[in-house]
């Protein structure tokens, strides 16, 4: 999990400066199930070629579930769709807590979408390095 957190943070900041960041994911610390994988943080200042980038990230990644990312709060998420549901405002609504308890109990899940994360937050570096070569040109 440090490992993730980093990897996100350091990925995301080079896009922006971050003002909040949260992770979750990996094995439980005392219990050893594995967690389901949610990415939320907020950018300093948001910018609409942040979030194209991410979203290109998102959908160019050979991912094992389906990915979303709610940005309809001030800290934006990126979580299984799954986890989101349908709706706006999907990951304040009083169900979300309940869809994370319910996927958590699908471990083969839990895992396929933290492998899934980890790969976003690959082509999300990748892509967020090409760019710096293309402006480098």
């Amino acid at each position: 999990m440090p490992t993730r957190f980093r990897s996100a943070g350091e990925t995301l900041s080079r896009l922006g400066s971050l003002k909040w960041l949260k992770v979750s994911g990996g094995r439980h610390p005392n219990y050893g199930y594995h967690q389901v994988p949610l990415l939320g943080w907020r950018f300093e200042e948001s910018r609409a070629d942040h979030l194209r980038l991410i979203e290109l990230a998102v959908r160019t990644t050979p991912t094992q579930v389906d990915w979303r990312i709610d940005t309809s709060r001030r800290n934006w998420l990126l979580a299984p769709a799954r986890i989101l549901g349908d709706g706006e405002d999907a990951a304040a609504s009083p169900a979300f807590d309940d869809r994370v308890h319910l996927a958590m109990q699908d471990q083969d899940f839990c895992v396929r979408a933290s492998a899934d994360l980890d790969a976003i937050l690959r082509t999300l570096r990748d892509l967020i390095t090409l760019g710096e070569e293309q402006h480098q040109d």
